[in-house]
């Protein structure tokens, strides 16, 4: 949860991001005490990621650390242990005794006090770990209500970009926390708070970024072929123009459709890790240049949901997800018209659909993206996977942006690799094989290989940090990626950014972006069965001009393989700073998505339950098998 930064006063433009603190604000209309804010001086702020810009000083929390959060949030314990640099008890207390925004002249005091220290931040959240978020809370809420606006209500670039990174820093501090640490803490905002905040600033993201009109060879496979070439003569002309309109996704709002609101609950709680990626996309598709309000000009609908982590954060259990997608999805007001072919959903680890266990009758034709596309161990009685290569999209694993720079700064050159395989992982009878399908124990296989003659030249281990493996990856010509708890693993795009060749073995797992990827040009795959000393000689025999085609083409397409951070998020300057997939090389999972998006883009939208007819006036007419007009 610790974010390490900067904050400097600075005259320098050129420097990045001036706007994390307010600019001076206006003071008419304002009261006797919101006049005398900290920073009427003209000062402005710029940050960058300190601690982050080296592998070496991302700090993990320590075991008391991790004690503190989970004791005391209240920070209740500062009445014994004393104080750093802030009173945090004393803040804590005029939260509740002053109401915003009348207690903004206490929050300025207090960031007045840490600003100048490079590290006094997280100094501070180790001390009191809600302390230096609420802060921020109230700053962020002041310098978006209170900034000018134009006639239309929009907020100029440069506030919504201030007021975007103060909420990004907030973001980051809390977004490990469930939100009953946050509400149970007490620090007079809620996690309901900081999610309607949230919303608030993307709505005006939305307003500030009008719809790009994005040509859409930009989106077409790699290796396309350019553009389509028809018959002469065949109408090739409005064919074209049809092909030419750039790709519009409606997102489902809570307040349109009954019951979706409580799948979008704890969106911080929800928005790091694997299960980020359900975040992840609903925030890419609302902000996107592709995003309609026309539901008739929408070629996708996405459905927003986070199912995994409402799960997983004992939100709610199996049985009350599923009830909810059910009112949801029967709430969809432009769902029938397809059949739903055209909706698109997100269930974003190795549960994939069954997570909505009535799938099979609710959404059996539309969309979904989705790590898995074999079985999960937990959820053994599902004996049949529920992805269908013609329907569905293969979404890569989320790697945090921290793990991809240590992993790029381990990528030796092939001359320099010591060994000539690597695995770290355990082989426990959870990452076996599904307990109802059966088949090899991988792991266990992979394993019995270093105890083969002229086995020194393996690494292997289990219980690692990340160092330790990225650093064992960056060191190996190959890395195995066996199947463990699921088909997919997320070790697949740690050893790619390694620049490992992965030895991928796991029978039934399709890989992200096979759409427009050739991957055996830098997987290669083997078959479960055929573990052994034949593998080992195998891998031997290969010269290393061979090697080094895989780990050219590896650093080629990896990026394909990456979620970026949000433009405005401050870990936008990290990515930038150690130039990770920078945007213009125009790869990232999230464009990956919109490639095979395109692909799938139909004109007509029709099912076997739908039913379409003009009548008099010329207008269209879909119904249902009674005739009645369908929502």
């Amino acid at each position: 949860a610790h974010v390490c930064f900067v904050v400097c006063k600075c005259g320098s433009k050129d420097l990045v991001a001036c706007h994390l603190l307010p600019e001076p604000m206006l003071e008419s209309g304002m009261s006797e005490a919101q006049q005398t804010m900290g920073f009427r001086s003209r000062v402005r702020c710029a940050f960058f990621l300190g601690m982050l810009l080296h592998t070496s000083g991302i700090v993990d929390p320590s075991e008391e650390e991790k004690r503190l959060v989970w004791k005391y949030p209240d920070c209740s314990h500062l009445a014994t242990q004393g104080y750093k640099r802030v009173d945090w008890l004393a803040v804590k207390a005029e939260l509740h005794s002053s109401p915003y925004p009348e207690n903004m002249p206490m929050i300025n005091e207090v960031l007045a006090n840490l600003t100048g220290n490079s590290h006094a931040y997280d100094e501070e959240a180790r001390v009191c770990v809600l302390g230096v978020p609420a802060v921020f809370y109230y700053l962020t809420k002041y310098t978006y209500e209170f900034a000018e606006r134009d006639e239309e209500g929009r907020l100029d670039e440069a506030t919504l970009r201030k007021t975007t990174l103060q909420y990004s820093v907030l973001e980051n501090y809390i977004s490990a926390f469930h939100p009953g640490i946050i509400n149970g803490a007490n620090w007079s905002f809620t996690d309901v708070d900081v999610m309607r905040l949230r919303k608030e600033i993307l709505r005006a993201y939305q307003q500030q970024h009008v719809l790009a009109q994005v040509e859409p060879s930009s989106l077409r496979g790699a290796g396309g072929g350019g553009p389509h070439v028809g018959a002469r003569g065949c109408g090739e002309g409005p064919r074209a123009a049809e092909e030419d309109r750039p790709l519009r996704v409606y997102v489902y709002d809570e307040a349109e459709v009954a019951g979706l609101c409580q799948l979008l609950q704890s969106q911080l709680y929800c928005s790091r890790g694997q299960w980020g990626t359900d975040v992840l996309f609903h925030d890419f598709f609302v902000t996107s240049p592709y995003l309609t309000r026309d539901p008739a000009e929408a070629d996708f609908f996405f459905v927003p949901g986070y199912a995994i982590c409402v799960l997983e954060g004992n939100i709610y259990t199996l049985d009350e997800v599923d009830a909810v997608y059910k009112e949801v999805v029967q709430a969809l007001p432009y769902f029938n018209a397809s059949g739903g072919r055209d909706h698109v959903f997100v269930f974003g680890s190795g549960m994939a659909h069954s997570v909505f266990q009535s799938w099979k009758e609710y959404i059996p034709h539309s969309i979904v993206l989705t790590p898995e596309t074999e079985l999960f161990n937990d959820f053994a009685w599902v004996a049949e996977p529920p992805f269908h290569t013609w329907r569905d999209i293969v979404i890569p694993g989320s790697l945090d942006l921290s793990e991809v720079i240590g992993l790029i700064s381990n990528d030796k050159p092939l001359s320099e690799r010591r060994y000539l395989a690597s695995f770290f992982g355990r082989a426990d009878p959870d990452r076996g094989p599904h307990p109802w399908v059966g088949g090899v124990d991988v792991r266990k296989e992979i394993l019995k290989l270093k105890d083969l003659p002229n086995g020194e030249d393996l690494e292997f281990g289990g219980g690692a940090t990340h160092d330790i493996m990225h650093a064992a990856y960056g060191n190996a010509r190959f890395c195995f990626v066996p199947r463990g708890k699921s088909g997919w693993s997320l070790r697949l795009f740690e050893v790619l950014f390694a620049g490992c060749v992965p030895v991928m073995i796991s029978d039934k797992w399709e890989l992200p972006f096979e759409e427009f990827l050739d991957v055996t040009k830098f997987v290669i795959k083997w078959p479960s069965t055929q573990i052994g000393e034949g593998l080992l000689t195998y891998l031997r025999s290969l010269p290393d001009s061979t090697v080094q085609a895989y780990m050219d083409e590896i650093r080629r397409v990896r990026c394909w393989y990456f979620y970026p951070p949000k433009s405005l998020d401050i870990r936008g300057h990290l990515q930038r700073q150690h130039k990770v997939c920078p945007e213009e090389n125009g790869q990232d999972a999230l464009r990956g998505v919109f490639k095979i998006l395109q692909l799938k883009r139909r004109r007509s939208k029709s099912s076997p339950r739908s039913f379409y007819f003009r009548d008099a006036t010329g207008k269209l007419q879909r119904v249902g098998t009674d005739l009645e007009p369908l929502r």
